[in-house]
């Protein structure tokens, strides 16, 4: 549920790259609003994916796509269409903003007669009702989640009147609502509808935390 749940910035990156050939770890940067460290992990992530991204160094370096790559049902199975359909439908299902229109229209370039008979599926046969109240995951205070989560910094969060520095590992979906899993001297699960301030800071920390289901020490806050 990292960023915006369904948040397909590396399949936005595919897309820029196909479209100007060529790019730089700062223009991507620039144009995805992340650092330049967050843009290599995604080029290392959308490698082991097997896309054909490749980084050269130089006066002709940058960022480069194979020029006979195209975006097509190779890139996207008609199971992962599915599963992204579907997952699509249980956000906008728990927020209060709906984005599945939107990134539907950018499913259905690659097979339009599939994504909306995915989609017909998804509104007929899928009821999604895990929370009592909506999420606006587009409130500034995910967004500095958001940044302390892909540039692995700390956040500085009061909660109750208490200020804390917090590390975000991941987010979790509680019947009670939206929590932020993190660590702050010790494993800590905050309502996020509880923090009344968050700021970011330019500490950076290692992702080597428990994860949340394999943890079994998690102070409530």
């Amino acid at each position: 549920m990292e960023g915006n749940i369904i948040r397909n910035r590396q399949f936005e990156i595919v897309l820029y790259l196909l479209k100007v050939k060529k790019a730089t770890h700062k223009e991507l940067a620039d144009t995805f609003e992340v650092s330049i460290k967050t843009i290599q992990r995604d080029i290392d992530k959308l490698s082991m994916m097997g896309i054909p991204v490749t980084c050269k160094q130089g006066n002709q370096g940058g960022i480069y796509i194979e020029e006979s790559y195209k975006l097509s049902k190779s890139f996207l199975t008609n199971e992962d269409l599915l599963t992204i359909t579907f997952a699509l439908s249980m956000y906008d299902s728990i927020s209060t903003k709906k984005h599945k229109d939107r990134v539907m229209k950018k499913l259905a370039l690659i097979s339009p007669e599939l994504v909306h008979l995915f989609e017909s599926d998804a509104d007929d046969y899928l009821v999604v009702d895990l929370v009592e109240e909506k999420i606006d995951m587009t409130e500034s205070i995910y967004e500095k989640i958001n940044h302390g989560l892909d540039e692995e910094t700390f956040l500085t969060i009061e909660v109750n009147e208490e200020q804390m520095m917090v590390a975000p590992i991941s987010y979790v979906l509680r019947p009670e609502g939206l929590y932020l899993y993190g660590f702050a001297k010790e494993y800590v699960l905050i309502k996020i509808s509880t923090i009344m301030q968050a700021e970011i800071t330019d500490m950076e920390f290692e992702r080597n935390f428990i994860p949340y289901k394999n943890n079994k020490e998690i102070i409530l806050k």
